[in-house]
Formats: structure tokens, sequence, C-alpha cells
């Protein structure tokens, strides 16, 4: 009996090991620093100091989930971004088939749909006829990479960053288009044609983890949320980004889940356009 005892302790003391190793190795999160009275030009630096550096980013693997209110539909797929480039977007059925491919450049956007063997070809206009958003090459390149952009692009961004206010909180900092003040004071304003962006940022990490745009003339907005740092190879990114669209009472939604990030090393920057294939208006 007695040994037994010691055989059911032993057992029970290698669960409990083995739970509480697991427990730890999950709840490893990346730890948020505090926040300190930083002037805004140290402030921008240590923003810039950073970002990811990297001639090529290679997301794969990524689960997307696109939510525009009627209906919700998940894929997989992957990001390849040679900087300043070129951006391949892949979307893949459940069995591996590709069904879409993308490729974004400084002025063209080329969209094959290997599904139905159709190739859309447009530029960046087409968002803003659609959308009422003006985006652009550098500012999707943002988006994805976790990196800064400054509404509407007019060119460097770090050096638009300094017409913003710098603003602290409790818990992170911001840089602020315009004042929190006067943004209540416009938003009871019919008509308005201003334009609000403001950029949280986490303390000590100096990482943007929210990204808030509101046209006040058209109504529209855009927020782009940055969540769960992890280190991906030393390297660190948001495991789960999410970016909303909002259009009076129409909102979308396209949430990704990082799974793999590599840096100038992995994914094809191929694209190429079947002869067989049917030009379509977007």
């Amino acid at each position: 009996m007695k040994r037994r005892d010691t055989l059911k302790n032993s057992i029970i003391w290698l669960i409990l090991v083995l739970f509480l190793f697991n427990a730890c190795k999950t709840s490893e999160k990346v730890v948020i620093g505090k926040v300190s009275n930083i002037p805004d030009v140290k402030l921008r630096k240590l923003l810039k100091d950073n970002e990811i550096n990297y001639n090529q980013l290679y997301l794969k693997k990524v689960g997307f989930t696109l939510d525009d209110g009627d209906q919700k539909r998940s894929f997989k797929g992957s990001f390849v971004i040679k900087k300043d480039s070129v951006i391949i977007v892949s979307i893949y059925a459940l069995m591996g088939i590709e069904l879409i491919r993308a490729q974004l450049t400084k002025d063209s956007v080329i969209i094959v749909d290997k599904h139905n063997k159709f190739v859309y070809n447009t530029d960046y206009s087409y968002f803003e006829n659609k959308f009422g958003v003006d985006i652009t090459f550098d500012i999707i390149q943002s988006i994805i990479s976790n990196q800064l952009f400054i509404y509407p692009d007019e060119g460097d961004f770090y050096d638009g960053l300094k017409k913003y206010k710098h603003d602290i909180t409790k818990d992170f900092y911001a840089f602020k288009s315009i004042k929190g003040k006067r943004v209540n004071r416009i938003a009871k304003r019919d008509n308005s044609n201003i334009i609000y962006h403001e950029i949280d940022i986490y303390p000590e990490l100096f990482k943007i983890f929210n990204v808030f745009l509101k046209d006040f003339g058209t109504g529209q907005s855009l927020k782009v949320k940055y969540d769960n740092f992890k280190n991906f190879n030393n390297i660190l990114f948001p495991e789960d980004i999410v970016i909303s669209a909002t259009q009076g009472v129409k909102e979308i939604n396209l949430s990704l889940k990082i799974n793999y990030l590599d840096i100038n090393d992995g994914g094809s920057l191929h694209f190429k356009i079947p002869t067989s294939y049917q030009n379509k208006d977007i």
C-alpha cells in the first residue's frame, strides 16, 4: 500500500510540475512598461529605433477573418513585403490551393483570381472612390509591418509626426493630430472637414498598439489594433492585428493572426499572370 501511495504521489507531482511548466510557458507575455515624462523628440526617436529593420518581411500562415456585418469568412494566407517596392498577398483555400494572388506596387494594384481565372487591374484611387480613404502603398506597408504612418500620406512620416501633439496618459504615450478637448468640440459640429489621427504607443517597448483615424466630414473612420506582442525569433511583433473600417452604420473588420515571421529570408515575390485569364473591371 505504501508503495502504491508513493507511486501515486510521484504521478501527482509529475502532473503538477508539467502543468506548472506549461502554465508558465503559455502565460509568458511581453511585459508592458510604465510611462515616464519623456519629450516628444525623444519619443519620436525611440519609436523609430524600435521599428523592425528589414529589407524583406515574410508573414506566413496568416489567419484571415473578414467580417462585413453580413457574412464572416476565414482563410489562410501570407504577406511578402520587399520594403518600399512591392507587396505580394496570397489567399489560400483550406486544402492549400492558392485562390487569390495580389501584387501591390507604388502605383498599381493587380489582383489575380485563380479560382475564376480573372485579372483585376487598378490603382489606389479605387480605395478612395469606394471607401473614401486615401490609402497609399506606404500606408499599407506600415499597417502590415506595425510601423508609423501619417494620414494623409505626404511623404516622410516621421517629419509629418512633428506636427502632432504629444500626449502622456496613465498607461501609454500618444501622438494626436488635434488636442483631445478640441476633438470633442469638433465632433459636435456638422460638416467639418477635419481629420483626426491618433497613434498610441506602449511605454518601454515603444511599439504602436493602436491607430485611430476619423474624417469628420464624411463620418468614416479607420482603426488598427495590434495585440499580443511576442518574440518571433527575437523580433517583437504583434500576434493579432485587427483592422476596422466604419462608414455610417456599416462596419468591416479584418482580423489577422500572425503565426510565423521571417526577416530577409523566405517568401516568394514571383508574380505571373496567365495569358488565358480574362481582364475584369473592379
